[in-house]
């Protein structure tokens, strides 16, 4: 749990009202809500842990404004905030808010991130995707500030890895975490998302439909807060196929 702290020239009653002008919209699109209450604003997200409370105190030269943030909710907070410093009504004033907005980096269309990976050799000695694949990647909506660059930098490190060896479906967890996947990875998806939705996981493949169960997952909620990479292994030519990239796919929770 973090408190990030900040200066404001106006009155509490005006920075609270400030505030909540902006958060009204910006949280919506981050996939959370906004709550006030006597003491002032507090926001959650949809998938995330945890209450961060934003609250207003009377300075000589205005209010400080005062953000207590739970770890799971750091990234989503600061893009919060970070709007509010850009438009100057806020001014940071402790270590952990400077660190927080300066982790940040700029976005970057998942098509433009995935390109630039497909440019390098050493990515597509092991990893080849599918025509439609890149199609779904032009229209993917997934925002992030260098997380899905990291993601497919671990996956050609996972594919290289298996690469050869012809492992066992119960080893491949492990081998996702050596590589850096961690939780991203899932070997399959579930009979029920089979059964139910198991035309959205099957594409072409050398000439027949095959189901692209493998995936791993980025984030979670909204299109711009979740994507997912389905793909298979092709052990004759030692090569990961991605077969879908792009929003998440339909689960067992939707009809």
């Amino acid at each position: 749990m973090d408190t990030w702290e900040y200066t404001c020239k106006q009155s509490p009653s005006e920075a609270f009202q400030t505030v909540r002008f902006y958060v009204r919209t910006k949280v919506l699109e981050l996939g959370g809500g906004a709550a006030l209450n006597g003491e002032g604003i507090d926001l959650d997200f949809l998938g995330y842990d945890g209450v961060a409370r934003i609250r207003f105190a009377k300075t000589k030269e205005g209010s400080r404004v005062s953000v207590t943030v739970p770890d799971p909710l750091r990234e989503k907070v600061s893009a919060v905030m970070v709007g509010l410093i850009t438009k100057k009504n806020l001014k940071t004033v402790n270590k952990h808010a400077v660190e927080a907005h300066a982790e940040r980096k700029p976005f970057t269309k998942a098509i433009d991130v995935l390109q630039s990976h497909l440019a390098k050799p050493e990515f597509t000695q092991h990893i080849g995707i599918l025509p439609q694949a890149l199609e779904h990647a032009g229209q993917c909506l997934y925002e992030h500030d260098g997380k899905l660059d990291k993601a497919l930098t671990h996956l050609a490190a996972f594919a290289a890895k298996r690469a050869g060896k012809n492992i066992p479906m119960h080893r491949l967890k492990d081998l996702a975490r050596d590589s850096a996947l961690g939780n991203l990875y899932r070997p399959m998806v579930s009979d029920t998302v089979v059964r139910v939705h198991g035309d959205h996981y099957r594409f072409e493949y050398q000439g027949k439909l095959t189901l692209f169960d493998e995936h791993i997952t980025l984030g979670g909620g909204y299109p711009k807060e979740c994507m997912s990479i389905h793909f298979i292994w092709d052990e004759a030519h030692a090569k990961l196929i991605i077969g879908y990239f792009g929003q998440h796919l339909p689960t067992s929770m939707d009809k």
